[in-house]
């Protein structure tokens, strides 16, 4: 469980992986592994963020989730087709080929909700991917791998807690995107 004695907690929004993607990503990770000379991510911590809020006030986090309850999406599947990197921040990621648009929307409704209700202090362009490999030594060039294929059909607040054995991402909410999308 989270430390609520905290008076901040770093979150974030995301898609959590179903079991079967999760575990296709972290072999993907485990095979690349050796090649890259990264750490690999914790299985149980993969996902994709669609918003990155970082330090919020814990006091805020009512408010967040009630802004979050104004977005309304279906769900949708979409596949995970390229294994990239991003030299800058020395992660390798797995990710889309092409634009999904229903991802895409519902980032940008998630981002709108926040932004209306006065919580997004900054927002970075939304990226799809997924962190497979952090502090990679030797980026390879990008290419196509086997799709996972994700359902994406809850959208989640996430909290980033510090552990003496590192970094554990705990769900604090979490919002069912249903079969047509309205409310």
């Amino acid at each position: 469980m989270p430390d609520n004695s905290q008076t901040q907690a770093r979150v974030f929004f995301a898609l959590w992986p179903q079991a079967k993607s999760r575990q296709a990503l972290h072999k993907l990770a485990l095979a690349i592994q050796p090649q890259c000379k990264g750490r690999v991510m914790i299985a149980d911590n993969l996902h994709l963020t669609l918003l990155f809020l970082g330090e919020v006030e814990r006091a805020c986090l009512p408010q967040l989730i009630k802004a979050a309850d104004q977005v309304s999406a279906a769900s949708f599947h979409f596949r995970l087709e390229k294994l990239a990197f991003w030299r800058h921040n020395r992660i390798a990621y797995a990710a889309p080929a092409v634009d999904v648009p229903s991802l895409t929307q519902l980032a940008a409704d998630l981002r709108k909700q926040l932004k209306a209700a006065g919580m997004l202090r900054k927002s970075e362009k939304f990226a799809a991917h997924v962190t497979l490999l952090r502090n990679v030594v030797q980026a390879l060039a990008p290419q196509p791998i086997t799709p996972v294929i994700w359902l994406a059909d809850a959208f989640v607040l996430v909290e980033s807690v510090s552990t003496e054995h590192g970094v554990r991402y705990e769900v604090l909410h979490q919002w069912p995107l249903n079969a047509s999308g309205g409310k």
